[in-house]
């Protein structure tokens, strides 16, 4: 099942190869059947049990350690899974006018991706996930350098070097791993890494860092966030949904999945550090959000301060901020996908999407400025969305894990986040503005694009409603992965125990290490 569900992408990217070039209605029509068809494979993995398998692959140089296919899935694998093959389609749907006579390349780019994502969140081998997690770049940076705007290049470049960059030092601290401990096995290195190393507290340290920094730089965090303003402008819209959406929240899940079982020690020493830093994020975002005149580049920031936000949650170590932390990743995933959406509409019909071009759009695209208005409202938190329950639990976790004046600093974002949205509904829809051209130059949402944003809105309401499928699943293992930092750090131990007793242990034998 899990093999399937990596090879299913593939093969639709190879499927969608042998579809006519200048057909592009027909690229479109089998993209989106075949996703389809891949969501509801994926549809088991939240509703059935945990499931896991492993067969070995090959020895990595110069280590002697074995490197296993090992995949497993769980609430938060699984949950995230969901969001990936989800927005898949919707990305598809999305496109058609973005993509245009070059529909093909678009979906085969995005079924890469997406098989290269669910690899990411399912591998529990170091070796495994690192060639996933680096493999995403390619068709992300195929999809911004050959779909984007008039700095695409330069910002598919920047987006590269600056993830590359950071991963190669993930790479070099996982071939020391595996040197030292003779296996590249999460579950293994996890329980032996604290006694192979134990008297090498230093190295500990640096492999920290070697991990925090790669994740860092996709969530981003400040200050690894210099390409994405750029990126997120340049990248057509149906794009940023798999870039903004879902990309993003696999730097968030290292953190949840690698950093802190692995480190426990060293998370709990540096976590007032990435407090400061993740304040710094979701306070600034939202404070140069405010002072943006391009709209894309005021939901980027839009979007480094909604995932700031979750990295104070995470590193506030409480089980309701932990918890949180993971319903608004999914949360986010929906929201900040319609609003790019949107966006990527309106660019795709005025090639612009400057807040002073456009003025009155709600006379002339009233579908357009309901479904906007919605998704702002979804962004926004608003009480009967899952970013309500979200952001609430983890306001809630940082007030109990780090204090008042944290949770009052991170709140803030929240009021902000407001205040943006406003300026931006506010002067394209009801202000006079400036672009009386490029108002003439709309038209109003096709059913294609409607849909899209309708289904989108549709699961932010419904599990805002009803979100105990994703907080009892999802919210349970990450608060069973930050167990071992909370106690580290002194947290009361309820993570621990709560968590332990609805989220089975795997019990793996662990290699003996180097001396």
């Amino acid at each position: 099942m899990l093999y399937l569900l990596i090879s299913a992408p593939i093969f639709a990217a190879i499927l969608t190869c042998f579809a006519s070039g200048k057909d592009s209605d027909a690229s479109f029509r089998l993209g989106l059947v075949l996703s389809l068809v891949i969501a509801a494979l994926g549809v088991p993995l939240v509703t059935g049990p945990d499931l896991q398998v492993s067969i070995p692959w090959f020895t990595l140089w110069g280590t002697g350690a074995q490197v296993h296919l090992s995949l497993a899935s769980d609430g938060l694998s699984g949950w995230l899974i969901q969001l990936v093959t989800w927005l898949t389609p919707i990305a598809i749907l999305g496109s058609r006018r973005q993509a245009g006579s070059r529909m093909r390349e678009f979906v085969v780019s995005v079924f890469a991706m997406e098989a290269l994502m669910i690899g990411a969140l399912l591998a529990r081998d170091l070796v495994v996930f690192f060639v996933c997690y680096e493999g995403m770049l390619i068709p992300m940076v195929v999809i911004i350098a050959v779909f984007g705007g008039i700095e695409r290049r330069t910002a598919a470049m920047w987006f590269f070097l600056y993830t590359m960059l950071g991963s190669i030092f993930m790479l070099v601290g996982i071939w020391f791993i595996a040197w030292k401990m003779q296996t590249t096995e999460l579950a293994a290195i996890t329980a032996g890494i604290a006694a192979a190393f134990e008297d090498s507290p230093r190295t500990m340290t640096l492999l920290f860092w070697s991990f925090v920094l790669a994740f860092a730089v996709k969530v981003p965090l400040v200050p690894l966030h210099g390409w994405q303003s750029r990126t997120y402008a340049e990248t057509p819209g149906a794009g940023v949904v798999l870039l903004a959406g879902a990309m993003a929240k696999i730097g968030i899940y290292g953190f949840l999945r690698f950093v802190l079982p692995i480190f426990p020690e060293q998370s709990a020493h540096w976590a007032d550090l990435f407090i400061v830093l993740g304040l710094i994020g979701t306070v600034g975002g939202a404070l140069v959000a405010i002072a943006q005149d391009d709209a894309k580049r005021m939901l980027a920031y839009s979007s480094m301060s909604h995932l700031g936000l979750v990295m104070v949650g995470i590193f506030s170590f409480a089980p309701e901020a932990l918890n949180g932390a993971a319903v608004q990743m999914v949360a986010h995933g929906f929201s900040v996908a319609a609003l790019f959406l949107l966006v990527g509409y309106v660019e795709s019909r005025a090639q612009t999407v400057g807040l002073d071009d456009f003025g009155a759009l709600a006379d002339r695209t009233p579908i357009l400025a309901v479904l906007f208005v919605m998704a702002a409202l979804a962004s926004a938190a608003l009480p009967g969305t899952l970013n309500f329950v979200g952001e609430f639990e983890l306001l809630l976790g940082i007030f109990n894990g780090s204090g008042f004046w944290v949770a009052a600093i991170a709140g803030l974002s929240v009021i902000l986040g407001v205040v943006y949205l406003l300026i931006l509904i506010q002067r394209w829809f009801y202000g006079k503005g400036h672009g009386a051209s490029n108002r003439d130059a709309m038209t109003d949402l096709g059913s294609a694009e409607a849909i899209a944003v309708i289904a989108l809105l549709i699961a932010s309401f419904f599990f805002g409603f009803y979100p105990k499928p994703i907080s009892d699943r999802a919210g349970r293992v990450a608060e069973r992965l930050g167990a071992p930092a909370a106690t580290k750090a002194g947290r009361p131990d309820a993570v621990a125990s709560d968590a332990a007793a609805r989220v089975p242990a795997v019990s793996v034998a662990t290699p003996a290490p180097r001396p």
